[in-house]
């Protein structure tokens, strides 16, 4: 079934409107100022607005699908509004689908203050009608609770208009009214209380929009003239490129415009320096106090990568579904090992366990591209300082990628991606500030 372009984009704007209530309470950032009482009201309006807008045109678009024949009646010419609300309301009740006349009320109430919030001016008769359904008739005075049967009359109105392409007109009819539970249709009102946990995933977050925001002007710089990373080549001497090899050039060309000072890139050093000091902030909190130090990183780094440990046996699954207690671990591990490996039970089982924790303290590869190649191409100066850095993001991801394979995927880690940055790292350390290549 092909979803109408403006059924879509409605639809995604009312999903972004209720997000962006929720990033706003819950902003670590955020003060409890004096407007805060207003916060509501103003999601209200905007909801308001975009909510007659999804309905009318859901209507439009699903009388083509209506087993019953009841939409058709929101469209007569030639009436108003409250007509042709009661309109609809009555051809739903004579199919036989007991809707919940409430729902139309607010319905009819929210598309008058709909109106009065696009028009910016009152109608005598509209501003009656929302008085009498408990709406306050001045739109600064909008609370959550109106937020509620806002979101409320428009989850119940959807559903209704749903209801008409699936609803059988010869199959008994339900006596029992159909109505959308309030706990399904609440806003939710997060009190953007942090918890301790909740900074590490912060400064996470912060070091993931850093890499992107350099990462977006390092590509702008490598298709600027001075600096196109394809100049003198033909499009056969790029077809016979491999992948990490046009990487190469990529980044290289890039690292030639820091290291000239070209300004869109040179603009981002204080940036690269707040991300170095967000890193190492993260290293100590999130990964030396989970209780990864670099010694026991390098420890079982050594376990999964000796030629004597098997990552195929299927019982390393059950280091990846839960939490092993050391003592069944040291078991299961000695239950699958043979006894002439060079490594003991303790030493793998806290392999898994450190691997696990790998996994949880960094993700992703974001310390890695960010710290090997992002900033020693903004801030060539300082590439050593970054790129030693890198070292110690690489063993954790390294980590993280050995445990993940053997315990999901009963394979042994094998990444030419990650190497290639730890190469890149390497040579733009050797080259520091030198000529190009």
């Amino acid at each position: 079934m092909n979803v109408s372009e403006f059924i879509d984009s409605y639809s995604d704007d009312l999903i972004y409107i209720h997000e962006a209530r929720s990033a706003l309470l819950t902003h670590p950032l955020r003060g409890d100022y004096a407007f805060w009482e207003y916060l509501d009201a103003s999601f209200c309006r905007i909801l308001a607005v975009f909510m007659i807008g999804a309905i009318e045109t859901m209507l439009e678009s699903w009388r083509g699908r209506d087993r019953i024949g009841v939409l058709n009646k929101y469209f007569i010419k030639n009436v108003s509004n409250d007509e042709r609300v009661d309109s609809l309301y009555a051809a739903f009740c004579k199919a036989g689908i007991q809707v919940d006349k409430q729902v139309f009320e607010d319905y009819l109430a929210i598309k008058y203050l709909r109106n009065t919030i696009v028009h910016g001016r009152w109608k005598e008769h509209e501003k009656k009608w929302l008085d009498s359904r408990g709406f306050p008739t001045d739109t600064r005075k909008l609370s959550k609770e109106h937020l509620d049967r806002i979101e409320s009359a428009y989850q119940n109105m959807m559903f209704y208009i749903f209801r008409t392409s699936v609803t059988d007109p010869n199959a008994p009819k339900p006596a029992k009214l159909v109505k959308l539970a309030e706990t399904v249709t609440q806003c939710a009102d997060p009190t953007g209380i942090l918890k301790f946990r909740d900074v590490n995933r912060i400064i996470w977050n912060n070091l993931g929009r850093i890499d992107a925001h350099i990462y977006t002007d390092i590509k702008k710089t490598v298709v600027a003239k001075r600096y196109d990373w394809t100049q003198r080549r033909s499009q056969v001497d790029l077809e016979t490129l491999s992948p990490e090899e046009c990487k190469r050039l990529f980044y290289f060309a890039a690292r030639r415009a820091g290291e000239e000072g070209y300004e869109h890139l040179v603009r981002h050093r204080d940036l690269a320096k707040e991300a170095l000091a967000f890193w190492r902030e993260y290293w100590q909190r999130a990964v030396v106090s989970s209780g990864l130090n670099e010694g026991r990183i390098q420890r079982a780094l050594q376990v999964f990568a000796n030629p004597h440990f098997k990552p195929e046996i299927p019982e390393w699954s059950v280091f990846g579904i839960r939490e092993v207690p050391e003592r069944d671990a040291r078991q299961l591990v000695e239950s699958v090992l043979r006894g002439d490996e060079p490594f003991t039970s303790e030493q793998v089982a806290d392999a898994f366990q450190a691997g696990k924790l790998a996994y949880k303290v960094i993700p992703n590869i974001i310390p890695v591209a960010l710290f090997t190649v992002r900033l020693p191409i903004v801030d060539p100066a300082d590439t050593i300082i970054y790129v030693g850095e890198a070292t110690r993001a690489v063993q954790v991801f390294k980590l993280n990628r050995m445990w993940y394979e053997c315990v999901e995927c009963h394979r042994s880690f094998t990444d030419a991606g990650l190497n290639f940055y730890i190469q890149l790292g390497q040579e733009f350390a050797q080259r520091l500030c030198g000529p190009s290549g």
